[in-house]
């Protein structure tokens, strides 16, 4: 319980963080530049979320009975997607890269495997932006589990295995423009 309460807390500072750095560009992308008199407080991009960690429980709960993901928020206006999602025994994932997203992945429960780095084998780009390939070559391999918390910068090469393994992670996807 200590360790959940530990990364709902991690996952609230990580949330903050990329929502006010995403409010902050969609809503006043070239405030540098404007006078101190122009210049007034932004207004929402969108409601405000509050999730308990009770509800954040039932929710990996409600997710443990199979291979699912369940949004948290999807904000187009905000510039970040939260999820949680639930693997077990997972071995066909494809590596992966984002031009233009960052991901956050926030181990909740049980444990994984993240290659990170190298270059994708024959990379296809599936849509614009992401591309998707078998494997990667030349890649760190990073045994995961509870309480982990790790940064993919965008055009990071990235592949997550469970095989034989059961695990539990919320994911932070940041859509802002690198470097604000």
């Amino acid at each position: 319980m200590i360790k959940l309460t530990a990364v709902c807390c991690i996952f609230g500072c990580v949330l903050m963080v990329a929502i006010m750095a995403a409010i902050g560009q969609a809503r006043n992308p070239d405030a540098g530049g404007a006078s101190p008199a122009a210049q007034a407080p932004s207004t929402p991009a969108q409601p405000y979320i509050v999730m308990t960690g009770q509800a954040v429980s039932e929710t990996v709960r409600d997710l443990q009975s199979g291979n699912k993901t369940q949004n948290l928020l999807n904000a187009g206006g905000v510039g970040c997607r939260v999820f949680i999602q639930h693997e077990k025994d997972v071995s066909t994932s494809q590596a992966e890269v984002h031009d233009g997203a960052d991901d956050i992945f926030i181990i909740m429960e049980g444990t994984t495997t993240l290659t990170l780095g190298g270059k994708l084998d024959s990379p296809n780009q599936v849509q614009p932006g992401e591309w998707r390939a078998a494997g990667i070559t030349g890649g760190k391999e990073f045994k995961l589990s509870k309480g982990d918390v790790v940064i993919v910068p965008r055009g990071t090469p990235h592949r997550r295995i469970s095989a034989s393994q059961d695990v539990t992670l919320m994911v932070v996807k940041s859509f802002t423009p690198a470097g604000k």
